[in-house]
C-alpha cells in the first residue's frame, strides 16, 4: 500500500478533542468473566509503561522519552514509525472505529444507511453501525494499513456508543462483540489493541485487549473500574485534562490540578499523562 495521500495527512480541524456528557461511575462486580473467541496477541507491554499520545497534526516531536508513541494512523506515513521504532519505541496507531469522520480519505467508502446522529459538539462526525458488515469492512481497510505501516498496536476510539445518544439504537452487546472480533482481525496482522474507554463491557472483551486507553477517570471518580486492567497484568494509558475543554496551551499546570490528575485510588500503577484537550504535543507526566 502507498504511503499516506496528502489527503490522509490533513488531520481533524481544529478543536478540542474528545469529552464526553455522558459520564457515570461504573463498577464491575464479580471479577472478570469473558464471552467471546479469544486469540493471543505478539506484544503486550507490562503495567506502567510509558506513554505520549500526539493525534492532531503529524508528529512533529520525538523527543519525549517514553516506551510508547500514541499517534494518528492517517496522519502519519510510515516512516514516522518506522523511526520512533528505530529509537526503540512501540507505535500504536489511532483511528476512530466507531464514527464517521468527513475528513477522512476513506469518507467516501460509508454508507449513509449506515450512519447514526451526530456526535453531540464534533460537527463533521456521526456514530456508525458497527455491526454493519460494510462498516467491518472499513475497518479491516484501516487494519490493513495500519499493518502496512508497522503499526505495534491499534487504538479504536469511540466504541462506546451505547453510552451515548447513537441513533441507531447500539447496545453494549453490539460493542462487545465488534471489540471481540476486532481485536482478532489485529492479532491476525501481529498487531495489539486496546479498549478506549467503555468500562461497562471490560468484563466482556478484557482477555482480547493488550491495554485501556482511559480519558478523565480521575475526573470523574471511576478509575477503580479501569484498574481491572492493571490487575490482569496489563496497562492502563491514562489521560486527563485538567486545563478543560477549551485551554490548549504550552503553560503547566497549577500543583492542584496534577495533585488531582495524579493521585488517585491505584495512582501508582496507572500510565498517566496531562495533556491539552486538543492532543497536541504538549505533555506533562506525573
Amino acid at each position: 500500500m502507498e504511503p499516506a495521500s496528502e489527503a490522509a495527512l490533513k488531520g481533524p480541524p481544529s478543536r478540542g478533542w474528545k469529552t464526553w456528557t455522558f459520564k457515570k461511575k461504573l463498577i464491575i462486580i464479580g471479577g472478570i468473566i469473558g464471552s467471546g473467541n479469544y486469540t493471543s496477541a505478539k506484544w503486550q507491554p507490562a503495567v506502567g509503561t510509558s506513554w505520549q499520545i500526539e493525534l492532531l497534526y503529524p508528529l512533529n516531536d520525538t523527543s519525549v522519552d517514553v516506551d510508547v508513541y500514541d499517534i494518528d494512523l492517517f496522519n502519519n506515513n510510515k516512516s514516522v514509525i518506522n523511526d520512533l521504532q528505530k529509537a526503540g519505541r512501540k507505535v500504536i496507531c489511532y483511528f476512530s472505529a466507531g464514527s464517521y469522520e468527513n475528513w477522512r480519505p476513506d469518507k467516501d467508502k460509508f454508507n449513509s444507511d449506515d450512519l447514526g446522529k451526530n456526535l453531540d459538539g464534533w460537527p463533521g462526525e456521526k456514530w456508525i453501525n458497527i455491526s454493519s458488515p460494510r462498516i467491518r469492512k472499513i475497518m479491516l481497510t484501516r487494519l490493513d494499513l495500519a499493518q502496512n505501516k508497522s503499526c505495534d498496536g491499534v487504538d479504536p476510539d469511540n466504541v462506546d456508543g451505547y453510552d451515548n445518544d447513537n441513533g441507531l439504537d447500539l447496545t453494549e452487546a453490539d460493542s462487545i462483540s465488534y471489540m471481540n472480533w476486532m481485536a482478532n482481525e489485529a492479532h491476525a496482522r501481529n498487531m495489539s489493541i486496546g479498549l478506549k474507554n467503555a468500562g461497562s463491557i471490560i468484563s466482556s472483551v478484557i482477555k482480547n485487549m493488550q491495554w485501556s486507553v482511559n480519558e478523565q477517570c480521575s475526573q470523574y471518580d471511576e478509575c477503580d473500574t479501569y484498574a481491572a486492567f492493571t490487575e490482569a497484568g496489563k496497562p492502563v494509558f491514562h489521560i486527563e485534562y485538567p486545563k478543560g475543554d477549551d485551554t490548549n496551551n504550552d503553560l503547566s499546570v497549577t500543583s492542584s490540578q496534577k495533585s488531582k490528575a495524579c493521585n488517585f485510588t491505584d495512582s501508582g500503577n496507572f500510565s498517566t499523562v496531562i495533556k491539552n484537550m486538543d492532543l497536541d504535543n504538549w505533555i506533562e507526566m506525573c
